[in-house]
């Protein structure tokens, strides 16, 4: 016969061979019988804990219990939510403020419902708890005004004052109701001293009296808790099915061992209790079931049970303590470095939602760790400081992208010279403006204040750009390039090399070329105040140049309707574009192996190394004067271009857009014109430099 470890059959001491339990003859094990005598006694001492002892055991459960466990409880306290809940609870109960717990999923709803205009009837408000205090203060009962309570203790008065056994002639909605048919059994009402948690004994022995079913719904208090000298009762639980159907225990020292620490563990979590709190002693043999003995099946079997026996404030209870439970703050739980980790994979969108949840999930979003990654993933086009709030230099730079997008930017317009304003350049701080009238004049670029005058060349400058923070190079129609001194405000080199007038100038680090009527483009080094090349090739005059980022590549564009690229190294020719057959070139500018040239009011994009039209725009209405090119992603044909000519108009484009972005009127014809990721800036025929800064 094969060994049976778990399961012994106990045998009715009344039907002989009959099972204990009316299951269809299945047998029990030793351990579902000791579980069916722990309800027992629940079900006992349930009746006996007035509302606020039940609530401090259950604040004891929960927080003993499993994830499945606050599931479970969490979806049947559902209806705990409902207005028709909270309505007939608190007329039930009326020393309880009964209010629906606001949780995620009702904000949620509420918001919908207001979005597509749903919100035209009456709601009641809900309560919002963010901690467990809160929901053991929403969940005392209040004092009740003299009238009420007089009320209320006549009515238990006279619901005492009746018999157990006397029928109940009133149909009152407090009564409990009637689960058997048999007659010998009379329903009796439940004293309403229980239901409002108050220590009355008559409503205990209404109960004690009543048949087992009440106790707990569904499972019949078993004969032993009446019988403790019934032979079931002398089976240890720990005893072990071994051989053929023979019983071993363990051995008298052992059991009495086990019986000490339990006693003592039981004594000490006693003395615990009557020092903090108002628990009784049998809650702390509840805990020990609950956390050590019973497995997760039982522990489910328990709450089922125990929310059948509970009244509505309990159910009340529950639900808001879960709703604070279930929904804590676990990235305020975490370790900051841990916390900003998972922070760090959000979304800048997602990261301004978490900023609005709570005063820690703000100060963790707007950490300076999280930002400085999120900054770092784009591209900053705004001037970041030695200690900077990379969250400040994200939003300004997204900002600035928007403001370029919609074309808002603060507009500064001032008078610069006395005769036509020939060229423009700026730096950080500062603007240069070249004119007809032979000066060069220096500007506060915030303010559009006057800073310095220089005087030297005999006829209009065409050109500029800032060499140092105190060197200027410029270039004039008088055939020189001037190296100023801005802290003297003297000439410091004059470079004399063009046969005629110089019409454009670049600059790369210290490689300047420059471009003249002489039909020629020079190469100079400007540290040393070199020449280092004449390149020559054009048939007319040279209108336009550039250099690459690495300095190894000068593109000029000319008269003769060409694009001609030099190696810097050798100063030779490497190849040509013949972008039209009419017109000349007027203006060109590299970015990232690709050029951008104007001639009449076209502009065509090349790929350098192809030599292949890109893509062309036409959208001004006279000859285009001056243009910049930035490309961002040389894979993708991806960046902005500006450009600006006779007809007045400055456009701002986007390459992946056949038409222009924005477009800024200045009124009259514009010769020269510069550009950054923060600003424009626009040189014109009426003597007037305007700035549009686009970094507010």
């Amino acid at each position: 016969m094969a060994n049976k470890t778990n399961e012994v059959e106990v045998a009715n001491p009344v039907a002989g061979t009959c099972p204990w339990r009316g299951l269809g003859g299945g047998h029990l094990t030793l351990t579902e019988i000791e579980f069916d005598r722990q309800l027992d006694r629940l079900s006992l001492w349930m009746e006996e804990w007035d509302h606020k002892q039940r609530c401090d055991i259950l604040e004891g459960l929960l927080a003993r219990s499993s994830y499945s466990q606050c599931q479970f409880l969490w979806t049947v306290t559902q209806p705990a939510l409902h207005r028709d809940f909270m309505y007939s609870s608190k007329k039930e109960f009326p020393q309880l403020t009964f209010m629906p717990i606001s949780t995620h999923t009702s904000r949620a709803l509420k918001d919908k419902m207001v979005l597509h205009r749903q919100h035209n009837f009456h709601r009641i408000k809900s309560a919002y708890v963010s901690d467990l205090e809160e929901v053991k203060n929403a969940n005392k009962e209040r004092v009740l005004p003299n009238v009420e309570m007089l009320e209320l203790i006549n009515r238990s008065r006279e619901k005492t004052a009746l018999s157990p056994r006397q029928p109940h002639k009133t149909k009152s909605s407090s009564s409990l109701p009637k689960l058997f048919s048999d007659k010998k059994f009379v329903q009796t009402p439940l004293c309403s001293g229980l239901r409002t948690g108050q220590d009355n004994r008559s409503s205990w022995e209404i109960i004690h009296s009543a048949p087992p079913s009440v106790r707990f719904i569904e499972m019949p208090v078993r004969r032993h808790i009446q019988d403790q000298g019934s032979p079931r009762n002398q089976v240890p639980v720990a005893c072990i099915a071994s051989g053929e159907g023979q019983i071993s225990s363990p051995s008298a020292t052992e059991i009495i061992l086990r019986k000490k620490k339990r006693k003592k563990k039981l004594q000490n979590a006693s003395n615990t209790s009557a020092m903090g709190t108002t628990l009784p002693p049998e809650s702390w043999e509840l805990y020990h079931w609950y956390d050590e003995v019973w497995d997760d099946v039982q522990r489910n079997e328990f709450l089922h049970k125990l929310l059948l026996k509970l009244d509505p404030r309990q159910h009340y209870f529950i639900s808001s303590f879960l709703s604070v439970k279930q929904y804590r703050d676990f990235i305020g739980l975490l370790p900051e470095n841990l916390a900003l980790k998972i922070l760090g994979y959000l979304t800048p969108a997602e990261l301004a939602v978490v900023h609005r949840v709570s005063k820690t999930w703000q100060r963790l979003s707007s950490h300076n760790e999280v930002w400085k990654t999120k900054c770092n993933e784009v591209k900053l086009e705004i001037p970041v400081s030695n200690n900077p709030t990379w969250k400040n230099v994200f939003k300004d730079n997204m900002y600035l992208k928007l403001n370029w997008a919609l074309g808002k930017c603060k507009v500064v317009e001032f008078r610069a010279h006395t005769q036509r304003v020939l060229s423009v350049t700026f730096d950080r701080k500062r603007l240069a403006t070249g004119s007809q009238d032979k000066t060069i004049k220096l500007w506060d670029l915030r303010n559009g204040n006057l800073l310095q005058t220089l005087k030297g060349h005999t006829k209009g400058v065409w050109c500029l750009s800032f060499f140092t923070k105190n060197l200027l190079v410029s270039g004039s129609y008088d055939g020189t390039l001037k190296v100023w001194n801005l802290k003297q405000g003297t000439t410091s080199r004059t470079l004399f090399g063009h046969e005629g007038p110089i019409w454009c100038m670049r600059r790369r680090e210290h490689v300047v070329v420059s471009g003249s009527q002489d039909r020629t483009a020079k190469l100079w080094d400007i540290s040393r105040s070199l020449l280092l090349h004449t390149l020559v090739g054009h048939s007319a005059a040279v209108f336009a140049v550039d250099i690459d980022e690495q300095g190894s590549l000068v593109v000029t564009g000319s008269a003769d309707r060409s694009v001609r690229i030099w190696d810097t190294e050798t100063g030779k020719c490497k190849k040509v574009i013949w972008v039209s057959q009419t017109t000349s070139i007027m203006s060109i500018s590299y970015s990232h192996g690709f050029v951008a040239c104007s001639h009449g009011d076209l502009i065509s994009l090349y790929k350098v190394e192809k030599g292949k039209l890109v893509q062309t725009f036409h959208e001004h209405q006279k000859r285009i004067e001056c243009l910049e090119l930035r490309i961002t992603d040389p894979d993708k044909v991806e960046g902005v271009m500006v450009s600006a000519g006779k007809d007045g108009m400055v456009k701002y484009w986007d390459l992946t857009q056949p038409k222009s972005v924005q477009t800024f009127e200045h009124g009259d014809q514009i010769n020269c014109i510069h550009f950054d990721e923060l600003r424009i800036a626009c040189a014109s025929y009426d003597h007037k430099i305007k700035i549009c800064d686009f970094n507010v």
